[in-house]
């Protein structure tokens, strides 16, 4: 991963090609509105096409174009001149900055491609969770098994770690390196399952009533099949700390309760964001530190 391994050489990368694969990004940010907007109500997100959610006219294609419509209609239909939610374009620029993100981080190689993919479906959920305190199956299931099929095109370096290797060695013993990345992805997404399973499970124990649903299980069971174990448990605990500073300024300054839920969903796409990027670099100091 360039964080660790080859930062030099990703400084001195051109941006030109990141920054043209960036604007996919912000395309298929328009498309991650849709699904945000359509999923939960179980809506078509083919049929019909873009239209106003207030007056229901049909989205022109020049209005359409990500980020600069918005600007241009200053943030308003041009039909009923309606406002236009900001969180548009912000899920726009948020899927155009990632994108960038990811083709610097990893020079357009396979794993840009993969990562780009996991953080469109952790931007869905994340969004999705934050309205609608849901994770709909239809993402997290099916990207489970779509982390678990790409896993020999995702950086090695998240799956260079002694449990998997000594799993595909024992499946493997001539050729363990074939063996490991879907080795790493399937413990991946068993660990990150389990473990969140585990810790909803304590929390009803402890506070008598349920704090996690199976959505959030599915949701770390496809984070630990695109990321591998160690950054599924670093995922659960930037969730965790995320989800507790915010609680903790809800409680403080807009006068919360500890009984005011809070979609943790949301918070573990964050900690699955930090962990893409920073664990893998996190973990080896970790390690050399302690």
């Amino acid at each position: 991963m360039w964080i660790l391994d080859d930062y030099p050489t990703v400084i001195t990368v051109m941006w030109l090609p990141a920054l043209a694969y960036s604007l996919f990004g912000l395309i298929l940010g328009s498309f991650l509105n849709v699904c945000i907007h359509r999923v939960p109500r179980r809506e078509s997100v083919v049929w019909p096409g873009s239209h106003c959610p207030r007056c229901g006219v049909a989205v022109r294609p020049y209005d359409n174009i990500p980020l600069v419509s918005y600007l241009l209609l200053k943030g308003k239909c041009r039909s009923c001149k309606g406002p236009i939610s900001l969180r548009y374009p912000l899920v726009e620029l948020a899927a155009g900055i990632a994108f960038y993100a990811c083709a610097r981080a990893w020079q357009l190689t396979p794993p840009t491609f993969v990562n780009s993919l996991f953080i469109g479906l952790i931007i869905v959920l994340a969004l999705i969770d934050y309205d609608h305190q849901i994770l709909p199956n239809v993402f997290t299931l099916p990207g489970t098994l779509i982390g678990i099929l790409l896993s020999p095109f995702q950086d090695p370096a998240l799956y260079r770690e002694a449990a998997a290797r000594a799993v595909a060695v024992s499946l493997s013993p001539e050729s363990p390196e074939t063996m490991l990345p879907w080795v790493a992805s399937l413990l991946g997404a068993i660990v990150g399952a389990a473990f969140i399973l585990l810790t909803g499970f304590l929390y009803q124990i402890v506070r008598k009533r349920q704090g996690l649903g199976m959505g959030d299980v599915k949701m770390m069971a496809m984070v630990g099949a695109f990321l591998g174990w160690r950054l599924a448990l670093l995922t659960i605990f930037a969730g965790s700390l995320s989800g507790s500073f915010v609680g903790i300024f809800l409680i403080r300054f807009r006068g919360e309760s500890l009984q005011t839920k809070l979609s943790f969903g949301t918070f573990l796409g964050c900690g699955a964001v930090i962990s893409l990027f920073f664990g893998v670099p996190f973990i080896h100091w970790y390690t050399r530190t302690v």
